[in-house]
């Protein structure tokens, strides 16, 4: 039987693992991101869940919604550029979970209480730090090259997302929801 500490390790490496592939190819294809975030999500909206905090660059941004806008901005091709061109690719270097809290109750729904203990990874907190390169806008040299590139890291706390755990076999959807996100590109 697997300890506490080697679950944790085995399930936040495949959720962390899984979050990422999910909220960078949305980001890169230009498809939204703010259903991944508990605001909206009618579990944790019943519950009195406050809405996800969202620092963008350090500025508080209100919404998932706004943080979308915001994405759609660096989006804007000059004029010139090839108009079916990518203008903002987003390229993930490494991640990094850790485990706050590995049994999560806020909102959770008595039966998965009842029927998860903390060892199974199911009513896991995390922490998500990622890190990589963002690159922006079309280079007048080529087509391949872009006008500019900049680091950055994002860091997010994410809670199980019970509609989806809810459900029996849970294999597909969203495991996890995003309570706070800090954005930097430097």
């Amino acid at each position: 039987m697997a300890s506490l500490q080697e679950t944790n390790i085995r399930c936040s490496a495949e959720a962390a693992k899984n979050f990422v592939e999910w909220y960078y190819r949305q980001v890169n294809e230009a498809k939204p991101v703010a259903q991944g975030y508990v605001n909206g999500n009618a579990t944790y909206d019943k519950a009195g869940h406050p809405p996800a905090d969202i620092c963008i660059n350090g500025l508080a941004v209100a919404t998932p919604a706004e943080w979308g806008k915001l994405l759609e901005q660096q989006r804007v091709v000059p004029s010139g550029a090839s108009l079916d061109r990518k203008a903002v690719r987003y390229e993930v270097q490494c991640y990094d979970v850790h485990v706050i809290n590995s049994d999560y109750r806020f909102a959770a729904p008595p039966k998965l209480v009842d029927i998860h203990a903390p060892t199974d990874g199911v009513r896991m907190m995390l922490m998500l730090s990622v890190s990589g390169s963002v690159y922006f806008g079309a280079s007048s040299k080529s087509n391949d090259d872009y006008a500019l590139k900049q680091h950055f890291n994002d860091v997010f706390i994410l809670v199980p997302n019970w509609d989806v755990l809810e459900k029996p076999g849970a294999k597909f959807g969203r495991k996890y929801l995003v309570a706070s996100h800090t954005y930097r590109a430097y």
